[in-house]
């Protein structure tokens, strides 16, 4: 998201069943502001602003799972989510916020909408050297679809194979509500997906993954990979179907043995 606008590209797995109406092909959407948005924006120019950048980055993190949601079954699915901006990274993981401000209101939707539409969302972190189609999309009004895509077409493994959603009113409105920091009724949210269009065969199953069952240290002590802003980081092959499993492996939690407890948890009474 950006102070014009929000926008996202969703790469289905191909175990995820598209809904009528779409198909196996990446999801790109995109919504431009309204003025009165954009006119509390906290800017240099405007720093009695209620709306900060983040704030609008955590709004489009929830349009963005909508985006998904509307196009794809995602029930009982896990969806891996990326943002460049650490502060709604940090909102989006631990689903609450220590405020009153605008972080908690759309918090709130997450919960409903993640309750709604029955997925785990999992959220991680991407450069934003490494995150020009996002960008691009949340940026580019000026250009139309064909136009948008065109400039971004060096940076999609099939240039040619997109989908286009947009979000309804009725969800924006909520949305906005959020960021004005009025408590929307939760049916405001809702938005009644089409029904899963229909499988010719039976899925072929989960990605592969092996996920050991015995933690091997606390949550607090789990490392994840560094990362550092880099022109290389963004890599195209690793958007393709049969790749994006993979991208999981890094959220798992380090794992291995654990010695078992002794049954004297105290001193021992004579």
């Amino acid at each position: 998201a950006s102070g014009k606008g929000a926008g996202g590209i969703w790469f289905p797995a191909p175990q995820l069943n598209p809904r009528q109406g779409y198909s196996q092909k990446p999801v790109v959407w995109r919504f431009e502001w309204p003025q009165h948005i954009i006119d509390k924006l906290v800017t240099s120019e405007n720093p009695s602003g209620t709306i900060s950048n983040s704030d609008l980055e955590l709004a489009g993190g929830l349009i963005h799972l909508e985006a998904l949601a509307q196009t794809f079954d995602v029930r009982e699915r896990t969806l891996l989510s990326k943002t460049d901006n650490l502060n709604t990274l940090f909102w989006q993981r631990k689903g609450s916020a220590t405020t009153e401000k605008v972080p908690s209101h759309l918090l709130r939707l997450f919960g409903i909408h993640q309750r709604y539409h029955r997925y785990v969302s999992r959220h991680d972190y991407i450069p934003g050297e490494s995150n020009p189609l996002a960008d691009g999309l949340s940026r580019d009004f000026n250009l139309t679809w064909d136009e948008q895509m065109e400039v971004l077409a060096p940076h999609l493994p099939t240039p040619r194979e997109y989908q286009i959603w947009t979000p309804t009113e009725e969800f924006m409105d909520a949305i906005l509500g959020a960021l004005l920091r009025k408590r929307v009724p939760p049916e405001s949210l809702i938005v009644a997906p089409s029904q899963p269009a229909p499988v010719a065969r039976p899925p072929s199953g989960s990605p592969t993954l092996t996920w050991p069952s015995a933690p091997y240290s606390k949550p607090s002590r789990a490392k994840f990979e560094k990362y550092t802003s880099s022109d290389q980081d963004f890599c195209k092959e690793k958007l393709r179907p049969s790749e994006i499993p993979l991208g999981l492996s890094r959220l798992k939690v380090t794992y291995g043995s654990v010695p078992r407890r002794p049954r004297a948890w105290g001193p021992r009474s004579r």
